[in-house]
């Protein structure tokens, strides 16, 4: 299978825009989805990211300034009742922030214990002074000063399959004419989520390109073959969070562990 997924931010606003005229091409997709479309998609298109518990770093930043570029509000779908499960590197980062200190070097502090929260409920989960995880990543859109980010927990749908590969045809059916999805997708087969990819994900782009002609509406989150330094930075967060979360690390005593890229 050899599919170019990925649209570039002007191609996905025009394609957008002219799918949305297409009024046969919408009710085909929306009785396709049934009772299965995410109610958030029902006012308007929306840029979308998927993420289980979402934190304000450097990554949002660019989905949230892509975003403006569209000219569509953000959604982010959420997935509070999956499980913390430590070599998930998305989860893992929620509890293991990559920080910038006063002199510019680069550290890691760890805000949770990981044994302790292995495999409970995200929104179960909790830090090293006893604060939710989920109430405190989401404290620091309040901090970065966001306006109109829709952080949606969509658990229950996600719940109401099965597995994955039951859902991921009809997630990805939400991005043909409904919305544009700020995604990468792991093609190295090395990689647990390279074989995600492969097994769910391109057969679920080949399904709808087979069944409605078009490809879902999807833009590369990051680029392909990043330095350590690079990735670091996706991480790390905008001056005005790092900085308080730096202060929040002092004050609690946390360890900081340099990092040399």
């Amino acid at each position: 299978m050899n599919l170019n997924i990925y649209s570039s931010i002007e191609d996905a606003k025009f394609e957008l825009e002219k799918r949305r005229l297409d009024f046969d091409l919408v009710k085909k997709i929306e009785a396709e989805l049934g009772d299965k479309l995410i109610p958030e998609f029902n006012d308007e298109p929306r840029a979308v990211s998927f993420r289980q518990l979402c934190t304000p770093d450097n990554g949002f930043e660019s989905f949230y300034q892509s975003a403006k570029k569209l000219n569509l509000k953000t959604l982010v779908l959420e997935y509070h009742k999956d499980l913390f499960v430590h070599f998930n590197d998305e989860k893992k980062g929620l509890g293991r922030l990559r920080l910038l200190l006063e002199d510019n070097s680069r550290a890691t502090v760890d805000i949770i214990n990981f044994f302790e929260n292995e495999k409970k409920k995200l929104d179960e989960v909790v830090l090293k002074d006893g604060e939710n995880l989920l109430q405190f990543h989401h404290k620091l859109f309040t901090i970065a000063s966001y306006q109109e980010v829709n952080l949606f927990d969509n658990s229950a749908w996600f719940k109401s399959f099965s597995n994955a590969s039951d859902y991921y045809y009809y997630l990805l059916l939400h991005f043909v004419c409904h919305g544009v999805l700020f995604e990468t997708f792991i093609l190295d087969l090395e990689d647990k989520e390279g074989e995600f990819t492969k097994s769910i994900v391109l057969p679920s782009i080949q399904k709808i390109k087979d069944k409605f002609g078009v490809l879902p509406v999807i833009i590369q989150q990051y680029p392909d073959n990043q330095t350590e330094a690079e990735d670091f930075f996706w991480w790390c967060y905008p001056k005005a969070v790092n900085d308080y979360l730096v202060k929040y690390s002092r004050n609690k005593n946390l360890v900081f562990k340099k990092v040399s890229l």
